[in-house]
């Protein structure tokens, strides 16, 4: 059998990669992505496992049309809030001022249009080339958010067989790239029914097959990964905000973590991962000035990929830590699997205008499978925390941990290639 791999940001997702090195070690695999991407895809590439460009896109001025209509009108998630939270967190992403004023304008025209095409209407409306060679492959993975309309719009046609693999925990609550006549894979039971409730796919399309990057917590517990060399106790922060006029606010924030720590554990030290995306790690220049402000920023190499061992590292830095904190992050969740209690800082924002520390705390992924979890560890004080700094003892802060573990089946990534293979719904 031959499975064709759908990909997109492979040069960052390390375990997408390992997924189908292992998949290539029991079927033939060939990985299917845009034409621009080959060389970043061809750079990390699995042994015995070719790229086969996207040749699907056709260009007509219908096509055009539809694409501009479906962008206006599409069908959103039942997590609304948090749809248009992501929506204007990209608008605002742009670096040229006045790419950034356009976005904006086209997100606010978005936001007040009532909103009536499905994802099938519009993969319906597609011409595509049908210039990619199928003839050979048996079944298509897809990974969301979909890498190509267009291609998927064939396969449906074609009647080929497609799994969609939910890659994230926050992708159900704000893609809109979900159709009813593919199967799906994801992470936990909680997860499959984000994806059956938001975007009302029938629950026996949908398979939970685990998550793949914590195939790298599985392989971290099955080792003996030294400690840091660090000659003083720690707090971790994980950061999370990937927008530049929004980290300002997020440092902020971690000063407020470093005072606190200062006053109650003067001998600690504030440990700060950056966030791996953010591509001006200037922004964080303010805390370097803070005496007990320490950065773990070496993991970071020439693109997006991280060394497999900086990832093992990445366990043992929050399993050795006294504790986690975050704003909202993967990490935060990872951090769970540890016996470090992990914990969401919601408190010191300003709760007025869509791009504020407030909105992205309260992620739609965040307060479902964190913060209403465990209210316990969502720290809603600078007095709070203070008194949560003096008591990370207590075993109260540690059940988001076992009610975590207990979502979640970690296995190895051979098991999970198999599984989003040929795992189907019970």
């Amino acid at each position: 059998m031959k499975i064709a791999f759908v990909v997109s940001f492979f040069d960052f997702r390390n375990d997408v990669r390992r997924v189908i090195a292992e998949a290539a070690e029991r079927y033939e695999v060939v990985v299917l992505g845009q034409p621009k991407d080959a060389e970043a895809i061809g750079a990390h590439l699995p042994a015995g496992v070719a790229f086969r460009p996207i040749r699907e896109r056709q260009p007509s001025l219908r096509n055009r049309i539809l694409e501009r209509i479906y962008l206006l009108f599409r069908k959103i998630p039942r997590s609304r809030e948090n749809f248009f939270l992501m929506e204007l967190f990209k608008a605002n992403y742009h670096p040229e001022p006045q790419v950034r004023a356009r976005a904006l304008r086209f997100f606010r025209q978005v936001q007040r249009l009532p909103k009536f095409i499905a994802y099938d209407t519009y993969l319906d409306g597609l011409d595509y080339q049908a210039g990619t060679d199928l003839t050979d492959i048996d079944s298509f993975v897809y990974f969301t958010a979909i890498a190509d309309d267009y291609l998927l719009a064939r396969l449906i046609r074609e009647q080929k067989a497609v799994r969609v693999y939910v890659y994230s925990w926050d992708h159900p609550c704000k893609h809109t790239c979900f159709s009813k006549r593919v199967d799906y894979a994801c992470w936990s039971e909680p997860i499959r029914k984000d994806i059956v409730s938001l975007q009302n796919i029938p629950a026996d399309r949908v398979a939970v097959v685990g998550a793949s990057q914590f195939c790298y917590i599985h392989e971290y517990r099955q080792r003996e990964v030294p400690a840091p060399e660090r000659s003083y106790r720690y707090l971790y922060f994980g950061c999370a905000i990937g927008i530049p006029n929004l980290v300002p606010d997020e440092v902020r924030l971690i000063k407020i973590l470093a005072e606190a720590l200062a006053q109650v554990q003067p001998d600690w030290k504030l440990l700060v991962r950056p966030y791996p995306v953010l591509t001006d790690w200037k922004l964080y220049e303010p805390l370097r000035q803070l005496p007990n402000v320490v950065f773990d920023e070496h993991f970071r190499t020439g693109d997006l990929s991280v060394q497999e061992a900086e990832i093992m590292k990445k366990y043992a830095t929050i399993e050795h830590a006294e504790a986690f904190f975050h704003l909202g992050t993967t990490m935060g969740l990872e951090a769970c699997f540890t016996g470090t209690p992990s914990f969401i800082l919601n408190f010191g924002y300003v709760t007025q205008g869509g791009l504020s520390l407030y909105n992205f705390i309260h992620q739609y992924q965040n307060d479902r499978h964190l913060i209403d979890l465990a209210p316990q560890n969502a720290i809603e004080s600078a007095q709070k925390l203070s008194e949560v700094m003096v008591d990370l003892s207590n075993p109260e802060f540690r059940k988001l941990n076992e009610q975590v573990q207990a979502q979640y089946t970690l296995g190895t990534f051979a098991e999970f290639a198999e599984a989003i293979v040929t795992k189907q719904p019970q």
